[in-house]
């Protein structure tokens, strides 16, 4: 007979991640060198970057859109002294297949360039492929009401874990410019012409406030520029420029949570002259995007099984996946190798410039350690010992692996990195070697997600008075717990441990038998 039982609920939030894609875009277009500047003799350099302008979840796919934006250093023709640059970019768009996934739904997004080809068609054309690595990912609100407790039921059996659950509370995005007058440090040389130049952000704080986020970073910016310096034309300058801004989340505030990305869009510089007249000064524009998200997490103590002597429960359930930070860090790391210089290219008379990437390849977790791998993408340029040739190029992908200590983190979990270079030397050791060494910030989190089946709506029945009762000895099996075995036989563990003169602490060893004894007097 049916028996009708009333029960105290709770709202239970928790994001649920729905798609989760690794893809990789072809780029490809052709460049045209524009009427101003002079034929191509030489490539030095082609450096890319990847700007993600907008993302989009529509139903089963992500959708980006960007654009990949290379400088292009070269010797011009009929002078091996002239230095040139160009930039270029080209837009794309992007799908990411995630079934399931709906308009609305909350989205991350990561994009790195793995790496760019070129090819010369003639001395005015030229030919670039680049290979973008996207990585998706697109969460989900799930509310549930979930049963806590049951009323009027004073032999119910119930198993509770306590769980720390994560849900998002809002998500936003926004732009901003950020403007500062840079001067050149005494002994730098004057400036002729900006070649290229590069730019990255790195978070130092974040915190949630009332509707928005809050974030404090810097934005690295590297120069190269020319000089009329014969014997070092090309000079290389390093500047961090501060940043505040502010992101607006409705429903934000303070001792939340928060998560946010920086890159910056576009970078303007431009050289003018001091007071002294001399091209010193640099204006430098960045226009810098953010998306920020801010989530709560809650402690609840969730019923995941629940049985009553002399009752048949039979629930209603639903399994969700709750993920959890097990852990953050940050640490620098080096890596540093000889680089031999290939048989077709002139020997150095002297390192111009220097400049490294890095591209992770793999990361993993092993020994409760985040395992890195990957390759350092590494450039130099230099002024060779030919003095008819002029400047000359190498290029060389030193591979790495590094590993970040972070407690609590397993083998089957998830992990997360992220790298910047902070500077990088060079050394001539050699005209035809040189000693490279990088010092990066890596970042890396870990997660785990655990299973767990939440009781939604229960229909409970009155079994027979007796039915099942007796003695019963049972011989314990690998993963048997007091609680499996109670539940098995519909009785208690208390009633379990009176007759078996054991306490609950005791470890159940396989073979072992116990007592069970049932007489059922129940009643509501």
């Amino acid at each position: 007979m049916k028996v009708t039982v009333e029960c105290t609920r709770d709202v239970l939030k928790v994001d649920q991640t729905v798609g989760q894609e690794l893809s990789q875009a072809l780029v490809e277009w052709d460049v045209v060198v524009p009427e101003a500047k002079p034929d191509i003799a030489r490539i030095l350099d082609v450096d890319g970057t990847v700007i993600v302008n907008s993302k989009e979840v529509i139903q089963d796919k992500m959708m980006v859109e960007g654009a990949v934006r290379c400088t292009v250093l070269y010797v011009g023709q009929g002078d091996s002294q002239l230095i040139e640059s160009l930039e270029t970019e080209t837009g794309f768009t992007h799908y990411l297949d995630m079934p399931g996934v709906k308009p609305n739904m909350l989205s991350t997004l990561n994009c790195q360039i793995e790496h760019v080809e070129h090819e010369m068609v003639n001395s005015r054309k030229l030919n670039i492929k680049a290979v973008v690595n996207l990585q998706g990912k697109v969460n989900d609100i799930v509310q549930l009401e979930v049963i806590q407790n049951f009323k009027d039921m004073a032999d119910v059996q119930m198993l509770k874990d306590k769980v720390t659950v994560l849900h998002s509370q809002g998500q936003g995005s926004s732009q901003a410019i950020v403007r500062e007058d840079l001067e050149l440090e005494e002994g730098m040389p004057s400036i002729q012409k900006i070649l290229k130049k590069n730019a990255s952000v790195k978070i130092n704080d974040r915190k949630a406030m009332d509707n928005r986020v809050a974030i404090e970073g810097d934005i690295k910016i590297q120069l190269v520029y020319l000089c009329d310096d014969p014997n070092e034309p090309l000079q290389h300058v390093s500047y961090d420029m501060p940043f505040t801004h502010a992101v607006d989340i409705v429903g934000a505030y303070q001792g939340l949570e928060c998560a946010a990305d920086v890159w910056v869009q576009e970078l303007f510089v431009e050289p003018r002259e001091n007071i002294s007249g001399e091209m010193r000064v640099l204006n430098v524009e960045a226009v810098i995007a953010a998306e920020a998200r801010v989530f709560e997490t809650e402690t609840k103590e969730l019923l995941i099984d629940a049985y009553c002597p002399g009752l048949s429960i039979q629930p209603k359930k639903r399994r969700i996946k709750v993920a959890q930070v097990v852990g953050e860090t940050q640490e620098q790391l080096v890596v540093k190798d000889s680089m031999t210089f290939p048989e077709n290219v002139p020997q150095a008379a002297r390192v111009l410039y220097a400049e490294a990437k890095p591209i992770i390849t793999d990361q993993h977790i092993s020994d409760g350690k985040v395992v890195i791998e990957g390759v350092l993408v590494s450039k130099v340029i230099y002024q060779s010992t030919d003095s008819s040739y002029g400047l000359a190029s190498i290029k060389e992908d030193i591979p790495f692996r590094q590993s970040l200590v972070i407690e609590g983190a397993q083998e089957d979990m998830e992990c997360q990195s992220r790298l910047l270079i902070d500077h990088v030397n060079c050394t001539l050791i050699a005209p035809d070697e040189v000693e490279f060494r990088a010092v990066m910030t890596a970042e890396a989190s870990v997660f785990t997600s655990v299973e767990k089946e939440v009781f939604l709506d229960v229909e409970v029945e009155e079994l027979k008075q007796g039915e099942d009762s007796g003695i019963f000895v049972y011989f314990i099996q690998p993963g048997d717990s007091l609680w499996s075995i109670a539940k098995k036989y519909n009785t208690t563990i208390a009633s379990i441990l009176k007759y078996n003169e054991i306490d609950e602490s005791q470890v159940l060893t396989p073979g072992d038998k116990l007592l069970i004894y049932k007489k059922l007097e129940v009643s509501l």
